[in-house]
This record gives C-alpha cells, structure tokens and sequence, in this order.
C-alpha cells in the first residue's frame, strides 16, 4: 500500500504548499490481535488550504502477503502546544485558548486492521461482505468523513488511557471507526462496492487528482468533461466513474460545491457585491448566479449580505 503522503496529496489543494508541513508528533500503538494505530501531527506556520478526508483501502493477499485493510484520515483543526511544561501537550481546539504556544496542526490517523480480527468479526455470517478475506479485487476509496468519524478520531488522540486500558480504548473506538465508515461506501452492488478497480493504480489516480485541481485553479471558467480529460489523458469515462468513486460525487457537483464555497466567502467575507462576484465568478446573468447560489447554499446571495 502506498504512503500516507498519498491521503496528504488530497487534503491540501495545493501539493506544494505540503513543505510548509513540521513533524510535531509520531506515535504507533499496536493492539496485539488487532489493529495497529498510527498517528502523524504536522505543524504549520501559514494557513494552508485543508479540507477533511478520510481513505479506505483494502489490498487481497497475494504472494506470501496476508490481506490488509486500512483506514486513513487526514483532519485539521486540532491544536498542538509546543511548550513542554503545558499539562495538556496536545491541546484540544476548545481548551487552553490563551495559550499563546499553540500552533494548528493536520492530524493523518490510519487505523491497519489485522486479518484475523477482521475474519474473527465475520464468523457466523452468512452473507458476503466487503471485507470478505476471499476476494481477489483491491480498492481504493475516498471519502468525507462524517461528523461521527471526526468526533471517534478526536477522542481517539485525546484521552487519558494507558497500558491495557488503551488498547481496549483504541479496539471499540476503531470498530465505530470501520461502521461509520462503511456507512458511506458498502453498497448493494458488487462492482460498485470494490470501487473503481483501475483506481488501484497511483498512476490512474494522480490523473483524477489532477483533475481535481484543474477545477480548483479555474472556478471562474467552467470547464467541460471532454476538455478535462484532455488535459489529464484520461477516457472521460474513466474519469467521471473515477471521480465519484474518490471524491463522491460527479465533477459537476464537485464543481458548483466548490464555486458556491469561494463565491460565499468572496460575499460574506470580502465584502464584494453580489455583481461582482457573478462575474468573478464567470456568470453573464446575476439572477442565474443567484438561483445557483440559493441551491447550494440556502439562501439568496442579498440575503447572506443582511446576515
């Protein structure tokens, strides 16, 4: 299986700015018979643009190599104090605000599964499931952790636990970890749910995160699919099942997501007039942007301004 620079790539919009990126902290806890727990904070000085991600992957056995399952996250907003006599070393976002020693940081969380535990959890069923041990077809998917996810992975780095205790802590925490996780990508059909198997190629996948960011650097000129696949040489087939199955929706919605997002903080926190962010925004019509923005957000772009 790949790195975790790989979940890294995804969270930050913009890959070069990852450098900018400390190591504060690196711990590994192995649960014996069951998990392995790994947990990387980065520091960073600037404010970088992250968004939450979460990864699944699961890799068959092949050649001697037992079957893995992992699931990986990448979550900011937590805060790590870098004084050494703080009671608290690894602050959580609501305590210690006058702390002035804090720094915000990206947490990368995998939780690696092992494959007897995971066959132990399926004894007695009789239906298949996605982490049936027998199948042959990997799977890489992504998707956005849900507010349940984030809240287990918080209280996963901070508690006060040792020895046997922790591990016990860890065991319950990663199974709500592997619940709330299928919730969002076990599905009734059998292709669907090993995801895109040409997704199991970095190469296939650099080509749709590449896609990603062409979208991102251009939300003011839409794009359509055929030229997006140009640009990335990729069939627009491919791209549009790879896409969904990584990010978990099509480019379009993706792509109006993101539009709204930048349009409502250009309203709202920069103060621009909803004219001007139409056509910042590369819409001719003001009342076509305005339906737009009612869609994804709610409400009226003058109705935001009265907020």
């Amino acid at each position: 299986m790949k790195e975790v620079q790989d979940i890294l790539s995804l969270a930050i919009r913009q890959p070069a700015m990852s450098d900018q990126l400390q190591l504060a902290e690196n711990d590994t806890v192995a649960v014996p018979d069951c998990l392995d727990f790994t947990l990387q904070r980065f520091t960073y000085d600037r404010p970088l643009p992250v968004e939450d991600v979460a990864m699944v992957l699961y890799q068959p056995a092949k050649r001697g190599q037992t079957a893995a399952i992992e699931l990986r996250y990448c979550v900011a907003g937590n805060k790590y104090c870098q004084n050494p006599g703080c009671t608290d070393q690894v602050c959580a976002d609501k305590k210690k605000d006058n702390c002035v020693q804090k720094s915000p940081s990206i947490d990368m969380i995998t939780v690696r599964f092992q494959p007897a535990f995971i066959q132990s959890l399926q004894k007695g069923s009789t239906s298949s499931t996605l982490f049936d041990m027998q199948s042959r077809k990997p799977f890489v998917k992504t998707i956005q952790p849900s507010t349940k996810s984030k809240e287990v992975l918080d209280q996963m780095v901070h508690h006060n636990y040792d020895g046997a205790l922790k591990n016990i802590f860890l065991q319950s925490k990663a199974l709500e970890l592997l619940l709330f996780s299928s919730d969002q990508f076990v599905q009734n059909d059998t292709d669907d749910r090993f995801g895109c198997r040409f997704l199991t190629h970095l190469e296939d996948r650099e080509k749709i995160e590449k896609a990603r960011g062409i979208l991102l650097e251009q939300l003011d000129a839409p794009i359509t699919i055929r030229d997006l696949a140009r640009r990335v040489a990729m069939n627009e087939c491919y791209l549009k099942k790879g896409f969904k199955a990584m990010y978990g929706t099509t480019i379009y919605d993706y792509f109006q997501k993101e539009r709204m997002e930048k349009a409502k903080s250009l309203l709202y926190e920069k103060g621009m007039s909803v004219s001007e962010v139409a056509i910042l925004m590369g819409y001719s019509c003001i009342s076509h942007f305005s339906t737009a923005f009612k869609k994804h957000t709610g409400l009226k772009p003058c109705e935001l301004l009265l907020r």
